[in-house]
């Protein structure tokens, strides 16, 4: 019964492949919106790849530390992956309980999204969205636990040159960043397409891990895509602007992010990180 069971789903995936490849041909010969026709270049710039590290992270509001997340990054073969896990605590915690895992793949040559699961565990509901990309294009299934009314089914993000929040992470530490520098792509993090635009502000210097780092600084702008509406952009409705850190040495690792809400902002900030050691988390 298991070989049955892992054959189901090997056809599965290879059938939402072929489905992608179609959709993928209908799309891009559509005319663009006068938007999408600025967008970056889909390939990886010229920096090097990320090193494999494991980490820690704190996240919060406006300085308020409410959860934490150890991360690893790790290569197999032509894959960039990533595992991450981790929940809220303390105070935070008692209001609002949460655990979340992430895992997600990435392709090492284009960093385009190969696949990636992210599940949120609530006190009485269990998340779970699974992405499968294919040269640009991505689907996605939501489901829920205990499960809705109506059964989960894969959906088609109606958007081409898109990449989930790892891989486009991915790319956009690998642009070259220099002060001015504009870096335009589409993400999808679950739910809807977002056009991210990024902006190199140039070299800062921030306190992170007890100590004054020099880093490079991203200015960070989020409009929503509307595909039922010509893919016409339209005011994120909860996020406004952020900033970004990475650290300016040849590793060029994340430090922190600030998303700018109605009222104050969300942050997240590294508290530990090994480079090239690898363990299970």
């Amino acid at each position: 019964m298991r070989k049955i069971a892992i054959a189901t789903q090997t056809t599965d995936v290879a059938m939402m492949r072929v489905i992608l490849g179609c959709v993928l041909v209908l799309l891009a010969i559509r005319t663009l919106t006068a938007w999408e026709a600025t967008l970056s270049p889909s390939g990886p710039g010229p920096y090097p790849e990320l090193k494999a590290f494991v980490g820690e992270f704190r996240f919060g509001w406006s300085e308020i530390e409410a959860a934490r997340v150890k991360a690893e990054v790790s290569y197999r073969a032509d894959r960039v992956i990533l595992k991450a896990i981790g929940g809220t605590l303390g105070f935070a915690r008692a209001f609002y309980a949460l655990d979340i895992s992430f895992d997600g793949e990435a392709d090492r040559v284009t960093l385009q999204t190969v696949s990636s699961q992210l599940v949120e565990r609530y006190a009485a509901l269990t998340v779970t969205e699974r992405v499968l990309g294919e040269n640009g294009m991505l689907m996605n299934l939501r489901s829920t636990d205990p499960p809705g009314e109506k059964p989960p089914r894969w959906k088609t993000v109606k958007v081409i040159k898109i990449r989930d929040i790892w891989a486009a992470m991915l790319y956009i530490r690998s642009q070259s960043l220099a002060a001015g520098e504009m870096v335009r792509l589409l993400v999808f993090p679950g739910g809807s397409p977002y056009l991210v635009e990024i902006i190199a502000i140039g070299p800062d210097r921030i306190d992170v891990m007890g100590a004054p780092r020099d880093a490079i600084k991203l200015d960070l702008k989020i409009q929503h895509v509307n595909t039922k509406k010509g893919n016409t952009l339209e005011p994120h409705g909860k996020f406004r602007s952020g900033k970004i850190w990475l650290s300016s040495d040849p590793s060029r690792m994340p430090l922190r992010a600030e998303i700018d809400i109605f009222i104050g902002y969300v942050f997240a900030e590294v508290v530990a990180i090994n480079v090239n050691e690898g363990i299970a988390l």
